[in-house]
Formats: structure tokens, C-alpha cells, sequence
């Protein structure tokens, strides 16, 4: 039976295909690595609860077109038109342990507004989970699968229903409806809306998934794809006509950093699994349900294979919850701090941060191994002119991590290490700390789900009882203020003097490089020289930090900014600047020396709360654009507060153009005082 299309009819308000694949644009993370992201914590979100682990295996086969051609309806002829000559691959997803696509085949069906996994994976879009602790709250994962291929992705599972099992098979194709090279074909005289699904015929044009065991095998069969058998239940996720040379190629930082994993997609699949899963990856120690058993092409990725960068996180995790690890040369090395929380929760206990420094014996970065450093594991473009800069990332109940982050809120004031070691911390909140008022949430992790943006890659704070809330913010100070106090005590100093000091804490505020890299972040405190800013420990003294929910849109960056001015500071000059071999170089200087308008330029800045207060108030600050005499490029913004006033906190936004894609910008402060 050739499976039968359904494309997708315009109706009002409806999505296009065009619109799906923009809702998830991460510009900043490899198709792969969100790959593995998404689909990996679907797996986990669907675990059994009486199995101790849950079983993903992701990797590449070959097909044929002819075959898969002849059984899919209304585009046959158009795949062998332009894939016959190709050597054709498709990328695989499967899961076992796990419940499987459960609920209604039909939409007919649904009751309760349940709509189950099935019907929300295949046929919806933006329907969350529901279930406490999983990983989705958006709804907008599943189309990463979207973009990998040409929009063409197979779903089958296996589920049991009433004592019994029962199979099922569907596709579904999303792509621009808009471009020349389109596949689905309209309906009528109708415009193309870019979404079909391929199954069972229903009747008046719509489709349901196959259950016929017969049918669904013959499907399988082209990929060399088997079905389950005995009691498994699970999913696989096929996502045919992929391009290996083409994925692979935006997972590079640059020319000069290709390390052995950008070569194959297997070995790249491998290193993501563990970048984003170390905490829940082959560790038996987890704490919240299922474990991950993950594969690459069939091969099993266990704790003692992984990377020990990633044996790292995986260790700092386990002591963070408060268990043992496995016998290490830097076990007795690694700290871990309780993290306390003020108001709000029923009591102060909010979690542990885990950290240690390893040099590169640890990391085994010397002769014969010869490791990459952790930042190349890790994909972050590290900037420092001047020893190595921290690494920090948070998680919570799914065990994926969100970010790894070198600057910003949480490492205010956490000094760079020397260049041969390397800090490394991990941030793991008390999940169950409930609050003392429940509201849209009842604890500290569904507050941090809440807050967490489609992409999974940031918690930021959310209204509680339509009163603005500051938890993420107060616990990623209260995390920085625990590292540098312990971190910065003792640190050995390679950074000699005030040029190298302030050029290794600029280095990590660059802007990275268009739709790539880690989180353009800034962070810098202390105390007054000469009209000049001065690194310092304190938390209470004047800092600027630049928050990791960047926005790029074309030529213009939006960056969200925090400012802190303490006495006697009185003005804060934000300034932009290129990042060049010989160092910073202002608006100002270039157009003298260049006699050409500056590449960067402040197109719009936004005020968004003073002191916790949503409004400018005129009587306790002023803010002024700051421009060059030559070309009148806006090159900055000065912000000033009332002289008798003894603080003034700033959240704010600067809107930058750009002009040239080839420079780096890097934004800095500049304190002032009386």
C-alpha cells in the first residue's frame, strides 16, 4: 500500500511551513547539537517508570530513492527527479524503554484535551508536556527535525494498549513553501501552505497513522531500520536526505579549530551526546528516574569511554547532589558550595555548586595524548588575552545541561585561571524546594521551566502572582560570589599587570561570530583608578554584565544588559569598540586614524528598570548617547545617577548595527566617579 498524502489546507490562523521553521532558530548551536538536545530529552521524557534506563541510539544509513519513491504518494516523482544521482543518507532516532507514541490516532479521538504523544509529535505543534520534571515546556523542539534533511521525517512506535501492542507509522514533510525548489504540491488554486503527512487514507482528503505490521515492515525495510519485537516499546525517528559534508560544516568555530569529531557525523553525534548529557549519561547515580544509555551507529557510550572533560561534569554533578564518585586525580580537589536563597521558598536551600580546577595532566592535554582543551569540547571561542577563563553550566531534573558560560552573572568577579588549569563548575538547584506561595508554579524547578526560552539554553525570571520575581538572578549571584571566593583565594597569578588584567576580562566579551558560538556575555566590578574601572572581589562594588539572551535579527544584535553603580561611582560610559591584534580600538580613534565611519553604531537603546521599578525616573538618573566628532557614528550610551544617591541598579537593552561582519565587536564599560 502506498502510503497516502494529506496536505495541509490554509485555514485562519494557521501556521505555514515557513513560519514552523522559524519558531526554533538557535543561530547560535549546530544543527547536530541541537539534534541531540531535543529529540535525546523527548526520549527521556517518555521513559518507563519501572526501567532503570532509557535506551537512544542516533546514527546513518544509507537508502535507495527509487524505493522510498515508490511508497510515498504526490511527491515520488519529484524525489527521483532530483536525488537519483545521490548517494542517499538518512539520519536515524531510536528510543526503547520508553512508553512509546501513545494516545488518540485521530484528533476525533482526543478527550480531555489529552492529546497524547503521538498526536502532539506527529500532527500539533506547541503542545508541552505535562508531566513534572520533563524537559519540553514549549512545544517546539520536534522541529529541529524539520531543518536536517529536506523537511521529510518518518515517525514509528510501538506501544501497548490495553494488554496488547500496537504498531504505527506516519511521515510528515514541513518546508518553505515559499522557495522555488518546494516539493508538496498545492491543493486547487489554493497557495501552497508547506505541511503534509503521509499514512493511512481516512477519507475527505486526511490520513491516520498505519498500524498494519505488513505495510510498516516494507517501510522500514528501505532505511534497514527493524521493528520492535517481543515487549519493547519505543520510537524511531528517521529524517531521510540529509547532507553529512553540509552538517558537519556548521558545526566548526572557524577554520583553524577543526578537531576529530568534525569529521564524521558519527563522531561528532558521539561528543554531543556527551556535551549536552554528561550529568544523566551512564550514571547509575542519578537521582531522578531513568538514566541515559545512549549509542552512536549501534556503539555503546559509556562513563569510561566519554571524554574527561565530560567524566568531569558527570563527577561535579554527583557530588553537587551529594553522592560519591568514582576514584579520580582530582577528586579531593573539588568543591562544592550551598547555595541559600532568601524569601520566596520555604527554606533557604536552593541547591549546590560543584567546582574544580584541573590542569592539563587531569585533562590529559600533554604528550601522548594530546587532548584539545576544554573549550574546544565544549565549542566556546575563548577570548582571554591572559590565563584561561571559568567554565560554568546549570541543569536541572532532565539532566541536560543548558549552557556552558565563560562571563556574565554567574562568574561576576571569578578570575581567570593560569594557563595551565582550568576551572570548571556546575550549578544544580534543589528541585523540590517548594515555594511558600504557589502560584503558576510550586517549586524551584517548575519556576526554573517556566523560565527557561524554546531553545532550552538559559533560565531567566518569570512573573510569580504578576509580581516581576528575581530568583534566577539572586541564585546566579549568590553561585558567582561562592566560586570567587573560593576560586579567587590562592589563584595563581599569571596575569602580571593592569594592561593583561583588563585585556584577559575583555577578552571574554566578544561578540561571537554570525550563527555560531557561545552567548556574547560581559562582566566586570571594582573600584575606582583614574576615572578607570579596577578589578576587585566584591559583590557590593560597581559591575556590568551583559545577559546571555542575545537577539539576532540580519545586521542588527539586540543586547539585554545589567548595571550596577555603587558610591562614589556616579557615571558608567557603555562603549563599543573592535577587538583587534593590538587591542581595543574606540569609535573615536578609528574614524581619526581610518577616516571612515566606525563599523559598529548603537541604533537604539532601551531603559527597562531602574532599582526594580519599570520606568525611567528622571529625578535619580540620565542617560545620553555617546557620539564620534568626526562622523557622527553613535558609538555608546553614558548613564549617570544623582550624585547623593547610594545605589542605582539598570536593566537595559542596546541595539547595535553592523557593518562589517568581519570585525569584532566588544562592548566595555568605563566607571566614572565624583
Amino acid at each position: 500500500m502506498v502510503m497516502k498524502i494529506e496536505i495541509a489546507k490554509h485555514e485562519r490562523m494557521s501556521e505555514s511551513g515557513s513560519s514552523l521553521l522559524r519558531l526554533i532558530q538557535n543561530e547560535n548551536m549546530p544543527l547536530l547539537d541541537l539534534l541531540v538536545r531535543e529529540a535525546v530529552q523527548n526520549s527521556l521524557d517518555a521513559g518507563k517508570p519501572n526501567a532503570c534506563y532509557v535506551n537512544v541510539d542516533i546514527g546513518v544509513k544509507s537508502f535507495k530513492v527509487e524505493e522510498l519513491a515508490k511508497e510515498l504518494e504526490g511527491i515520488g516523482e519529484t524525489l527521483i527527479e532530483r536525488f537519483m544521482d545521490v548517494q542517499c543518507k538518512c539520519l536515524y532516532i531510536e528510543d526503547s524503554n520508553t512508553t512509546g507514541l501513545t494516545g488518540p490516532l485521530s484528533i476525533h479521538e482526543v478527550k480531555n484535551n489529552d492529546f497524547g504523544n503521538l498526536q502532539k509529535l506527529v500532527y500539533e505543534i506547541s503542545k508541552p508536556q505535562r508531566k513534572e520534571g520533563s524537559g519540553g515546556s514549549w512545544g517546539l523542539g520536534k522541529t529541529i527535525y524539520f531543518r536536517l534533511g529536506i523537511g521529510l521525517v518518518f515517525y514509528y512506535s510501538r506501544i501497548e494498549k490495553e494488554g496488547n501492542f500496537e504498531h504505527r507509522l506516519a511521515a510528515t514533510m514541513v518546508e518553505n513553501e515559499e522557495s522555488s525548489n518546494s516539493i508538496i504540491p498545492s491543493v486547487g488554486d489554493l497557495p501552497k501552505r508547506g505541511i503534509a503527512w503521509w499514512g493511512e487514507d481516512s477519507g475527505n482528503g486526511t490520513t491516520l497513522p498505519i498500524t498494519n505490521e505488513e505495510e510498516i515492515k516494507k517501510v522500514l525495510d528501505i532505511f534497514d531500520i527493524s521493528m520492535f519485537t517481543g515487549a519493547e516499546t519505543g520510537t524511531k525517528i528517521i529524517i531521510p536526505f540529509i547532507n553529512e559534508q553540509e552538517l558537519l560544516k556548521k558545526t566548526m568555530l572557524s577554520d583553524d579549530r577543526i578537531s576529530w569529531w568534525h569529521y564524521s557525523v558519527d563522531d561528532y553525534l558521539k561528543i554531543a551526546f556527551q556535551r549536552w548529557y554528561a550529568p544523566r549519561l551512564d550514571n547509575q547515580l542519578y537521582k531522578y528516574g531513568n538514566y541515559l544509555k545512549a549509542s552512536v551507529s549501534g556503539k555503546v557510550i559509556t562513563y569510561d569511554s566519554m571524554e574527561i572533560i565530560f567524566r568531569s561534569v558527570q563527577d561535579l554533578y554527583n557530588k553537587a547532589v551529594g553522592k560519591e564518585i568514582k576514584s579520580s586525580s582530582y577528586a579531593d580537589k573539588i568543591n562544592v558550595e550551598a547555595i541559600s536563597i532568601r524569601r520566596d521558598f520555604v527554606s533557604t536551600d536552593a541547591g549546590n555548586v560543584a567546582f574544580v580546577k584541573l590542569n592539563v595532566e587531569d585533562l590529559k592535554m600533554l604528550p601522548p595524548e594530546n587532548n584539545p582543551s576544554p573549550y574546544e569540547f565544549l565549542n566556546i571561542r575563548d577570548r582571554a588575552e591572559a590565563g584561561n577563563c571559568p567554565i560554568i553550566c546549570y541543569t536541572r531534573k532532565p539532566g541536560m545541561i543548558l549552557n556552558y558560560e565563560i562571563s556574565g552573572p554567574w562568574l561576576l568577579n571569578v578570575e581567570n585561571t593560569g594557563g595551565n588549569e582550568f576551572l570548571l563548575a556546575i550549578y544544580v538547584p534543589n528541585s523540590e524546594l517548594k515555594l511558600k506561595e504557589p502560584n503558576e508554579v510550586a517549586d524551584l524547578e517548575g519556576y526554573l521551566r517556566k523560565g527557561e526560552k524554546a531553545d532550552h539554553t538559559a533560565w531567566y525570571d518569570i512573573n510569580l502572582g504578576g509580581q516581576p520575581s528575581n530568583i534566577v538572578h539572586r541564585i546566579s549571584k549568590s553561585v558567582s560570589k561562592k566560586i570567587a571566593e573560593a576560586a579567587n583565594n590562592g589563584m595563581e597569578k599569571e596575569i602580571g599587570n593592569k594592561k593583561s588584567r583588563l585585556g584577559a576580562i575583555l577578552g571574554r566579551q566578544l561578540m561571537p561570530p554570525a550563527n555560531f558560538g557561545n552567548k556574547a556575555t560581559s562582566a566586570i566590578s571594582g573600584k575606582i583608578d583614574n576615572g578607570r574601572i579596577r578589578a576587585g572581589r566584591s559583590q557590593k562594588k560597581s559591575a556590568f554584565a551583559l545577559l546571555p539572551d542575545i537577539i539576532y535579527e540580519g545586521k542588527f544584535v539586540t543586547f539585554r544588559f545589567e548595571l550596577y553603580m555603587r558610591r562614589p561611582v556616579n557615571v558608567c560610559r557603555i562603549e563599543l569598540n573592535i577587538n583587534s591584534e593590538i587591542g581595543l580600538i574606540n569609535g573615536e580613534d578609528w574614524e581619526q586614524e581610518i577616516i571612515k565611519k566606525f563599523p559598529f553604531e548603537v541604533s537604539e537603546v532601551k531603559i527597562n528598570r531602574i532599582n526594580g521599578i519599570e520606568s525611567f525616573e528622571k529625578n535619580i538618573a540620565t542617560a545620553k548617547l555617546l557620539a564620534t566628532s568626526e562622523f557622527n557614528t553613535t558609538v555608546g550610551i553614558e548613564i549617570s545617577k544623582e550624585q547623593n544617591l547610594e545605589k542605582l541598579d539598570v536593566l537595559g537593552e542596546i541595539r547595535v548595527e553592523k557593518h562589517d561582519e568581519g570585525l569584532e565587536l566588544a562592548i566595555t564599560p568605563r566607571f566614572l566617579g565624583d
